[in-house]
């Protein structure tokens, strides 16, 4: 009977071990619940979520372990969520190499804006320097003002993103222009490109640019463009149609750190990532990925892949 006991005792234990690993990702430690606030030291990957469902974000100083700090909810079903961070991050430090991507768990479903919405055209790029800015999924088109959304250099952005701000909620239409320009940093949740322009998004100057939950198409060159000494970490995003997903600035031999997690990419002319910088650093993981040509293209510092599959 003390041997039925102890053993019944054991498997509760596991059982409920494996229940609470689920709400964090493995590899991660619990920092705070919904609700509450946390903080971490350095820039770092926090992970949100629950029953093995978990969106991303680079934070660092004091947050809140909310749905609106993070720009969505991984599930909704599940009132108790957690924010983790990465074991040994010591609250932070964690992700602030940018080319460690969290561990993959959840589908690729890039983003959940429709193209039917409503449509405005976009005269003058739309800056925007602080707090978040929401735009409701409609559709920007860009005027004959800022390009023609094909080639040429020079083109105007739609959007530009500066000093951590967050645009979210946006579909780019069929003139793209030269997409989003990024500033100092800046978060970019839930965009959907239907006809790159001249390029999806470029960072313009140096700090870490987080992208989660877009998708876009017919990139005719390349899709993200780095022009400045940066961290770009990527997360659920679906790429198709493009010369490249991601060039840094051709003849540049300063550093970027890049991590894409959890995309789908297809048909690349080139392949994935290009630079001509050996101190650059790049990973793709858990991807999918389909004609997508050579994942590493140049003389990068690091380039690696896990977890990716071919279709």
């Amino acid at each position: 009977m003390l041997r039925n006991l102890v053993v019944g005792g054991l498997l509760l234990t596991a059982a409920a071990s494996a229940w609470s690993a689920t709400n964090r990702p493995e590899g991660y430690v619990t920092i705070c619940k919904i609700n509450e606030t946390c903080s971490v030291s350095s820039s770092t990957n926090v992970a949100f979520g629950a029953s093995g469902q978990f969106v991303y974000k680079v934070l660092n100083g004091t947050f809140s372990c909310t749905v609106a700090t993070f720009g969505s909810d991984p599930i909704p079903s599940k009132q108790v969520k957690e924010c983790s961070v990465p074991s040994g991050s010591g609250g932070g430090g964690g992700g602030g190499g940018g080319t460690t991507p969290p561990p993959s768990t959840g589908s690729i479903t890039g983003s959940s804006c429709s193209t039917g919405g409503t449509q405005t055209t976009v005269h003058e790029t739309i800056r925007v320097t602080s707090g978040t800015y929401d735009g409701g999924c409609k559709r920007f088109n860009a005027g004959s003002e800022l390009g023609d959304g094909g080639q040429s250099e020079g083109q105007d952005p739609v959007f530009r993103v500066e000093n951590g701000a967050t645009l979210r909620n946006v579909v780019i239409g069929t003139n793209g222009a030269d997409g989003i320009h990024t500033y100092n940093g800046a978060n970019l949740d839930n965009i959907y490109w239907m006809n790159v322009g001249e390029d999806a998004m470029t960072i313009k100057s140096s700090g870490t640019t987080t992208v989660s939950n877009i998708e876009g198409y017919d990139a005719d060159d390349k899709f993200f463009q780095i022009n400045a000494a940066s961290t770009l970490n990527v997360t659920n995003c679906i790429i198709h149609r493009a010369g490249k997903a991601l060039r840094q600035n051709g003849g540049t031999t300063f550093q970027i750190n890049v991590s894409f997690n959890r995309c789908d990419i297809n048909t690349m002319e080139e392949g994935v990532f290009r630079t001509d910088s050996s101190s650059s650093r790049a990973s793709l993981t858990n991807s999918r990925l389909h004609d997508a040509g050579s994942v590493c293209i140049g003389s990068w510092a690091s380039c690696t892949q896990s977890g990716n599959t071919s279709y």
